[in-house]
This record gives structure tokens, C-alpha cells and sequence, in this order.
């Protein structure tokens, strides 16, 4: 088991190089817009990314890599706090972060995609 101490300070680097991939990207992460513009595109794209990343690709390399970030924050993030922590993570985020503004992007995606399905 993880200790919350050790992954709270996990989560502090790993949400450093989130916002150093956002910066390095050009991704505003202020801009709510763009943010799930950039959402949208990893989920619809992300076999397409994947591909041109393994091709030497940099841009989408580094698009995977933001992504699978995300994700691992949210995995450190339900250890540390359990899984209803989406329910109050802006809170967790002493300032507003680039990964709660990406996280709120996906999830939305998410959402949506759920949404048309039904």
C-alpha cells in the first residue's frame, strides 16, 4: 500500500511535467477551449498519435505522453484519496492547475462520447 504522504508528493512532480508538456506543446491550459479541443483529439486520435509517436514523431509523442500523465495522476490521485477524489479535486490542486484543467477536459469528453452512445 501507498503511503498518502508519498503519493501526494509524487503527484506535486508529476503535475510539474504536465505543466512543462502543456508549455512545451503551446497548450494554454487557461483557455477552456482549447483545452478540450486538445481532449477531443487525443481521444479521437490516440491510435493515429500513438503510431506517429513510434514513427519518431515529437509533437505526438509528447501529445501521448501529456495524456498518459493525466492518467497517472488520476490513478495516484484515487490511491491517495480513494475514488470518489473526483468529486472534490479541484481542491486538491493548490492553484489551478494544467492537469485539472485537462482532467476536467477529458472527463467532459468522456461524457459526452458516453452520452451519444446511449
Amino acid at each position: 500500500m501507498h503511503s498518502r504522504d508519498f503519493l501526494l508528493s509524487d503527484t506535486k512532480e508529476l503535475e510539474l511535467e504536465i505543466e512543462r508538456h502543456c508549455i512545451g506543446l503551446g497548450l494554454d491550459t487557461t483557455d477552456e477551449y482549447q483545452v478540450h479541443m486538445f481532449a477531443h483529439e487525443m481521444l479521437q486520435n490516440m491510435e493515429q498519435l500513438k503510431d506517429a509517436a513510434n514513427k519518431g514523431n515529437s509533437s505526438a509523442r509528447a501529445k501521448v505522453e501529456l495524456f498518459s500523465m493525466v492518467l497517472m495522476l488520476h490513478e495516484a490521485n484515487t490511491k491517495a484519496y480513494g475514488p470518489s477524489y473526483m468529486t472534490h479535486f479541484k481542491k486538491l490542486s493548490t492553484r489551478e492547475s494544467a492537469w485539472v484543467a485537462l482532467a476536467t477536459a477529458f472527463g467532459s469528453e468522456l461524457e459526452s462520447r458516453n452520452l451519444d452512445e446511449e
